[in-house]
């Protein structure tokens, strides 16, 4: 059986874990401590921000490539794209509004930031898998596999070296290890 080049799965797990991994944080948090809210708040931002630049990694390099073999599956993924934005956002505005916060407001804030989690972590999930099904199948339908490699290349290429650091400690312990040794050829430069 012959493997295709997969765009999607590797950062998919890696965003997966740093859901999950919020989604715990958030359900132990004592949010009465201030030091508790503010590392939970930092952890949601941080993760927004990988959130946030997957989407606009997909946008700008994928979801043209999805438009050209399927106009009706590319709108149906930028819809998505939007929807998740937009809880995302009102996760990252409440965990904003944690800062400075007196403990009896954090403890609400703490319950809703939970159920927006909680909301937002369903979707990433049912959106993740609907890229690594349907997107993946119409590429490699349409695609070689040299062709998706160049697309991925584009996408890594955007990415500041410092800030490539970032994303690596993020995606290599959450692969496997064949999926790891590609990431890691990645980032010596070689190619996988």
């Amino acid at each position: 059986m012959t493997t295709r080049f997969d765009l999607f799965t590797p950062v998919h797990k890696a965003l997966r874990a740093a859901l999950f991994d919020a989604m715990q944080q958030v359900a132990r948090c004592d949010f009465a401590l201030a030091p508790e809210a503010a590392a939970v708040a930092a952890a949601l931002l941080r993760l927004s921000g990988f959130l946030s630049e997957h989407a606009d990694h997909e946008d700008r390099e994928i979801l043209p490539e999805v438009a050209r073999l399927s106009g009706e599956l590319a709108a149906d993924l930028q819809a998505a794209h939007a929807r998740v934005g937009g809880l995302e956002h009102e996760v990252v505005r409440l965990a904003e509004r944690l800062e400075g916060a007196p403990p009896v407001e954090r403890l609400s804030l703490g319950r809703r930031l939970h159920d927006a989690l909680g909301t937002l972590v369903a979707e990433q999930l049912l959106h993740m898998r609907r890229e690594e099904t349907e997107v993946n199948r119409l590429l490699w339908a349409h695609r070689t596999d040299a062709e998706l490699v160049e697309l991925h290349g584009r996408v890594v290429a955007a990415i500041p070296p410092a800030r490539m650091q970032e994303w690596f400690a993020l995606l290599l312990p959450a692969v496997n290890g064949p999926e790891r040794r590609a990431l890691e050829a990645i980032a010596t430069g070689h190619a996988a």
